[in-house]
């Protein structure tokens, strides 16, 4: 039996989707028939800052196992990590090193601490798209045969639900508030539209000023449980997801696994990862917006194709397959570094 461990960050009631991820994970491989794993889970006791560094390194080198895997967010814990035991690093993105605020000094302490070092003592890292590892080989220049892309799977709460299509005032559901998100040239896009936005997260007031201004009915919650996510999902007649930048995009598979209509961007990774279950605008011209929820909301032949296809599509990315990917990663790396049981 062999000891994997995965590393989180310090708990926060804010982020909490790595942990959730590999959580799942976590139990999936520790209820596996015939597993030769047993899977802890570990918690940075301190949120990343300059003085807590080296306390959450120095934590990870004490409660190592026999495969390490540090889950994302904290890479620098794989500095604490020994080269004698299996060492797995999980980027979700790069996002860190394509900010440009902050003064040159933050960005090299980032870099090399969060990307470069861990990347090279890492045994394998794995990335959840082909976008985040093209960005990473940029970025660090890591090898590419050191990476492995491993998606991310949809949580299966996410189930096929019934509706009947509200074409005369479509609620259109819209995740997160980011700047990324692309919430300001959505709402450009709806001005006029008699349409229900729905937003899930947390509003700024310029975004509320927007919204009024553009005299567009919304309701906003933040906050909720995955129940309540769920319960999103199934009440909305669009999921409109039209991101300039994701890791992956995960919205975009729960909106297809529930059987709803998805609007979302024509770039990497969303476009890969909705196939063809999805209607593909420029996120950056509010005008390609307008265009694709017209199209969704006016032409139920197209919107039922797109239900369809994303609803094969989704099925690529089950708990079951993300898992047993992972599965397979750690025996051929102990194949490659054995270690004594």
């Amino acid at each position: 039996m062999y000891q994997l461990v995965y590393f989180y960050r310090h708990p926060n009631p804010i982020y909490f989707s790595i942990e959730k991820l590999f959580g799942q994970i976590g139990e999936w491989i520790s209820k596996k028939q015939g597993s030769s794993f047993q899977v802890d889970k570990r918690d940075m006791p301190f949120a990343s800052k300059l003085k807590t560094v080296l306390k959450n390194i120095g934590y990870t080198k004490k409660q190592q196992g026999h495969i390490n895997h540090i889950t994302g967010d904290v890479h620098y814990a794989m500095l604490g990590c020994s080269k004698k035991h299996i060492n797995l690093l999980t980027i979700h993105d790069c996002v860190p090193l394509q900010d440009g605020s902050g003064s040159r000094a933050r960005y090299w302490f980032i870099k090399k601490l969060w990307y470069d070092w861990p990347v090279q003592k890492a045994d394998m890292v794995t990335v959840i798209s082909d976008n985040t590892k093209k960005e990473l080989i940029r970025y660090t220049h890591c090898p590419p045969e050191k990476i492995r892309v491993i998606g991310n799977f949809v949580d299966p709460g996410f189930q096929f639900a019934p509706f009947v299509f509200n074409e005369s005032c479509p609620r259109i559901l819209f995740i997160g508030s980011t700047p990324n998100k692309n919430l300001n040239r959505l709402i450009e896009s709806l001005q006029g539209l008699n349409v229900v936005l729905d937003i899930v997260g947390l509003l700024s007031g310029e975004q509320i000023k927007r919204l009024k201004k553009a005299n567009i009915r919304y309701e906003q919650s933040s906050g909720l449980s995955q129940e309540a996510l769920v319960a999103k999902y199934q009440q909305c007649d669009i999921l409109a997801f039209p991101s300039t930048y994701e890791g992956f995009g995960l919205p975009i598979v729960e909106a297809q696994a529930t059987g709803r209509p998805l609007l979302s961007s024509n770039l990497s990774p969303m476009r890969e990862v909705a196939g063809e279950g999805a209607c593909l605008i420029d996120p950056y011209d509010p005008d390609s917006i307008r265009s694709g929820l017209i199209k969704i909301i006016n032409d139920p032949v197209y919107r039922e194709s797109i239900i369809k296809n994303g609803l094969e599509n989704a099925k690529k990315f089950t708990l079951d397959s993300v898992a047993q990917q992972y599965v397979e990663l750690y025996q051929e790396l102990l194949q490659t570094k054995p270690q004594q049981n």
